[in-house]
């Protein structure tokens, strides 16, 4: 009998481990609006805010997988031919590379930032690349200019608010050479009825988007679930009166990026598996079949969106 006590505790620290090695990850997708009017630059700032108060642990963004030349595309292209080249011109000091990517930002100076930048390039991580390029131009500061852009304004200004070493570049172009060739074919070729309903889409969210910047919440706005399923449906040309060959090429090709990027994201998950709340920051016309692909992907996975944020913060 005296055996009891201990046998129950024994019995609630497993409970407890177990449970909590079961917990599920949580990722949030955050559609983003790509380069802002300069009128409205200040639209992320918000957003920012508001993400912080997630804690998250991880960030991932539409970059180009690291090192992947084919899903960096023709898009990438530059950068591609860049990385190609300090590939085998750069030699990096490993254990100074260690160490860079062990000190915290706010230690590093600008000389520093530029070393973990060419290393970056040599090893084909854009995402890396670009965010300590940003660093060795702007530093740390808590203060920083609004750009409009959600790379330094909202991608950016999350690691270093964190005070996270390394943003997940998920991306992939690799077969979709041609996509927007297509899609444009593809819309002139339209019935009338078909162009009549893309060209009302794009009207009214010319006006909702005109009407949130004005009042502030243009990501709020974006985030919504009508207005991701309509960036959704004008990226794919989802309407009735679009068809034939051209039509069924930019579907195929835009859907397969959005699988290959929930792919790359799940990998990105699975390596990190210590994570348990992580952010994607995506075009907003990626966000809702990103994240139906990653529900049927990964049942087990718990996606939030922007919009239902607030009820997943502590």
């Amino acid at each position: 009998m005296n055996n009891l006590p201990k046998l129950l505790l024994v019995f609630l620290l497993v409970s407890f481990v177990t449970t909590s090695a079961q917990e599920p990850q949580e990722i949030l997708i955050v559609g983003d609006m790509h380069q802002l009017p300069g009128i409205v630059k200040r639209a992320y700032k918000p957003m920012v805010k508001k993400i912080l108060k997630y804690e998250p642990e991880l960030i991932m963004a539409e970059y180009s997988k690291t090192g992947d030349t084919a899903a960096m595309g023709q898009w990438n292209a530059k950068f591609k031919e860049a990385y190609l080249k300090a590939k085998t011109a750069f030699s990096p000091d490993k254990e100074e590379i260690r160490i860079l990517e062990q000190t915290p930002n706010t230690k590093l100076d600008s000389l520093q930032f530029r070393t973990l930048q060419a290393y970056y390039l040599s090893i084909g991580d854009q995402a890396n690349h670009r965010m300590y390029r940003y660093f060795a131009r702007h530093g740390v500061a808590k203060k920083f200019k609004p750009y409009g852009n959600q790379n330094p304004d909202l991608t950016f200004q999350l690691m270093r608010k964190l005070e996270l070493k390394k943003v997940y570049g998920v991306d992939s172009h690799k077969g979709y050479q041609g996509y927007w060739t297509a899609w444009q074919r593809a819309l002139k070729s339209g019935t009338k009825e078909g162009k009549k309903a893309f060209k009302k889409a794009m009207r009214k969210d010319s006006w909702g988007n005109i009407f949130a910047g004005v009042s502030g919440s243009l990501g709020r706005y974006v985030n919504k679930p009508e207005t991701l399923d309509k960036y959704f449906r004008i990226n794919s040309l989802r309407y009735e009166g679009f068809s034939g060959e051209d039509y069924d090429i930019q579907l195929k090709k835009w859907d397969d990026r959005n699988v290959n990027m929930a792919k790359n994201i799940l990998d990105v998950l699975k390596n990190n598996a210590n994570v348990k709340r992580s952010v994607l920051i995506v075009g907003a016309g990626h966000a809702k079949a990103v994240s139906e692909e990653l529900k049927r992907l990964s049942p087990n996975l718990k996606v939030i969106m922007y919009h239902n944020l607030k009820n997943h913060i502590k």
